[in-house]
């Protein structure tokens, strides 16, 4: 008997552009979707908040994923990019629980040491490892892209697949 098919969409948030990626995994057998990203615009940060929100309800709506998986904030110096970030990432999560989704959480060195084995890994080194963990050509793809596709096979490695889990954030 075939296991059902679990889909997947990973974001990174940004606070200038929000990268998405969906990936499904159908028994052992994961491909990649849809990947892209969302740009937030140029007006005032309620309007790319706005734009951000209706993005990510889009690739919602176009692709059904079981779950979102979200990369947390970083812990930067700029507290005003680390306060736009989190209100980016706000409306991201606003907009999957909406949608009456689970949203999981992953720190940026968590999705690093799933996807590459190393907590330290470089964008060209992540890319590379999506690239070849779902037979994909990255060259090309927006960084922020390949970043989400990232989160997105973290969940898998880390959670098993699982539709939920404890690690249901906020």
């Amino acid at each position: 008997m075939a296991s059902a098919a679990l889909r997947v969409l990973g974001v990174d948030p940004g606070s200038a552009t929000t990268g998405y990626g969906v990936i499904e995994r159908r028994g052992r057998w994961v491909e990649c979707v849809d990947c892209g990203t969302i740009p937030g615009g140029d007006g005032p940060l309620p309007d790319r908040l706005n734009t951000v929100y209706d993005g990510l309800n889009g690739v919602i709506r176009a692709h059904r994923p079981n779950l979102v998986a979200i990369e947390n904030a970083f812990l930067g110096k700029n507290v005003r990019t680390l306060a736009v970030m989190s209100q980016t990432r706000g409306v991201l999560v606003l907009a999957a629980r909406r949608a009456e989704l689970p949203v999981l959480e992953y720190t940026p060195r968590e999705v690093k040491q799933s996807v590459v084995g190393n907590g330290n890994a470089s964008k060209p080194q992540i890319a590379y490892m999506v690239g070849s963990l779902l037979t994909l050509a990255v060259d090309g793809l927006p960084a922020d892209a390949t970043d989400a596709l990232a989160v997105a096979i973290c969940h898998l490695n880390r959670d098993g697949g699982r539709k939920a889990s404890s690690r249901e954030g906020s």
